[in-house]
């Protein structure tokens, strides 16, 4: 029997490889971490506020992985270089991103959105992953090195949600920058691929869930009857990040229970 990528138990280890995971203090991004360190990876958890990547980190830690944390508010480029560094010296560098770090405007009409609104939402979604993305790029083919990267967008970038146009249009690039790369890395054994969140349980989204007439708005709209855990979400990640999708980019996993089609 010939297994390219190994026996079939070993395809979703990532021992002795690094991810740098942005947003992972909480929700999402928390979820994500744990379960690539519960794969074996070495985590670098980037956060805005430094108490609560470490609180993650340390959770971690606990659990026999390996982890540190290092502040990194993806709006501010300037954080990027060194946040790397940290990685670079505890690790020896960053295998794999993930890019879960971003986050809606306020409900509000097209009409009323200011400047700053839609400047403030494409820092968070778009260009913070940007230049995260090329900077590790940048080291990986330095180093000569494969890598992943894996960006979270949301199925707003193709069902656009209602009076969030400018998060829809910043999910939407993001997409289409995912795509991107992927072409312009690929000679460089860079995989770049995205997940695709629909509605999702958080600690930032459970009030909407514990409302009645949204609750049951989802139930409506999400043919599997409930929003995902994060950890429906921090599954496709570990897919996209491993050997099982080593022919695979430029392209999405939606987790959506069937949101986005129904």
């Amino acid at each position: 029997m010939d297994l390219r990528n190994g026996p079939t138990a070993s395809l979703l280890d990532l021992t002795g490889q690094t991810a740098f995971v942005t947003g992972a203090a909480q929700g999402l991004g928390r979820a994500i971490a744990l379960r690539l360190a519960d794969a074996g990876a070495n985590i670098v958890v980037s956060a805005r506020r430094p108490d609560a990547g470490e609180q993650v980190a340390e959770e971690i830690r606990a659990s026999g992985g390996k982890a540190i944390s290092v502040v990194n508010e993806v709006t501010d480029t300037s954080q990027i270089e060194p946040s790397l560094d940290q990685a670079t010296q505890a690790f020896g560098g960053v295998d794999i991103l993930v890019n879960v770090a971003g986050g809606m405007h306020p409900f509000q009409s097209f009409l009323e959105v200011t400047e700053e609104t839609v400047k403030s939402t494409l820092d968070r979604n778009l260009t913070g992953t940007y230049f995260l993305c090329q900077a590790v790029a940048k080291r990986l083919i330095a180093a000569g090195k494969p890598g992943r990267i894996v960006n979270i967008a949301s199925t707003a970038s193709v069902r656009p949600d209602f009076q969030l146009a400018a998060y829809n249009a910043s999910k939407a690039a993001l997409m289409q920058f995912t795509r991107s790369i992927a072409i312009e890395l690929a000679p460089h054994k860079i995989i770049v691929n995205a997940v695709v969140p629909g509605p999702v349980r958080t600690t930032n989204t459970e009030w909407i869930y514990d409302d009645p007439v949204w609750a049951e708005a989802i139930k409506q709209r999400v043919p599997l009857g409930h929003p995902a855990d994060p950890d429906d979400v921090a599954g496709a990640v570990l897919f996209m990040a491993s050997k099982a999708a080593a022919h695979i980019t430029g392209a999405q996993i939606v987790v959506d229970g069937g949101f986005m089609w129904n």
